[in-house]
């Protein structure tokens, strides 16, 4: 059975594209078939993938359109995945924007309805676009925004699990926080099936005292509800640096401690699969 991971925090900054794309090079090294998702109109996770951007035709755009405007998803599925060596992504660009502004209106006119629209719920477009293509993947791997918008709420309301990755920074813990609260919300509302499926901590330096205390600090509150993945993701200028033509750091930097870490996170993943 396929499972749908949402990589999601509501601060920017975190490592979730960056998890997202060595996440699914971890797993696909294991020998599972992986498909990402680029949920987020930058397009960080469609750059990192080795894609620009600006020059796609077919993007998750096309797909969630179509479910928004009732025609065939089949008519744009194939064109939109990109299938590279070992793993499979859907890539986006700004015209997911404009996805987000429709999924806005129709919230608003579903409330002004009385909830009645006729269509697919705001909510679940993005259940529906991956329902057309889970059977042929053991995991979907969907990089969500900072934003807790409309696209991340359709990310996670498609989503078996969450994973939030969370940099070693007190300020950050607190948006931890508030993203915990959001799932929660979902999990009540919208998407019942939905759990956390582990807290990573990144950019982590174990030599400071800083690091090792929030570490210590996450695990005693959060350790008996959630997962914490026991392998943080060191702090590593050659993960941030990511050169041209490697779409993980296992492409470049294989003995690097982080790309250990994420082996690590992998394994842990499919302990629990």
């Amino acid at each position: 059975m396929c499972r749908i991971l949402a990589i999601t925090n509501s601060k920017g900054g975190v490592g979730k594209t960056t998890t997202c794309a060595n996440l699914g090079a971890a797993l696909s090294a294991a020998g599972k078939r992986v498909l990402l998702v680029d949920n987020d109109p930058q397009g960080d996770l469609t750059k990192v993938m080795r894609t620009d951007p600006k020059t796609l035709k077919y993007t998750l755009a096309n797909l969630m359109n179509a479910v928004l405007d009732d025609t065939e998803l089949e008519l744009f599925m194939d064109k939109a995945i990109v299938k590279g060596e070992g793993i499979h992504y859907i890539p986006t660009n700004s015209k997911l924007a404009g996805v987000s502004s429709r999924l806005v209106a129709l919230q608003m006119s579903s409330r002004y309805r009385g909830g009645e629209t006729g269509g697919t719920p705001c909510e679940l477009v993005m259940a529906h676009v991956l329902d057309v293509v889970k059977d042929a993947y053991d995991f979907i791997l969907i990089d969500c925004g900072h934003s807790m918008d409309l696209l991340t709420i359709n990310a996670l309301a498609a989503a078996h699990q969450a994973i939030v990755p969370v940099q070693a920074h007190y300020l950050a813990m607190e948006d931890m926080a508030d993203t915990l609260e959001v799932i929660k919300t979902i999990r009540q509302g919208i998407n019942s099936n939905l759990t956390v499926g582990g807290i990573l901590l990144t950019m982590y330096q174990g030599r400071t005292n800083l690091c090792r205390s929030i570490q210590e600090e996450i695990q005693a509150d959060y350790g008996d509800a959630f997962v914490v993945f026991s392998s943080p993701i060191d702090f590593s200028i050659r993960v941030a640096e990511h050169p041209i033509g490697a779409a993980s750091i296992f492409d470049y930097e294989p003995g690097n401690p982080a790309a250990k870490a994420y082996s690590a996170m992998a394994q842990e993943v499919l302990s629990y699969a």
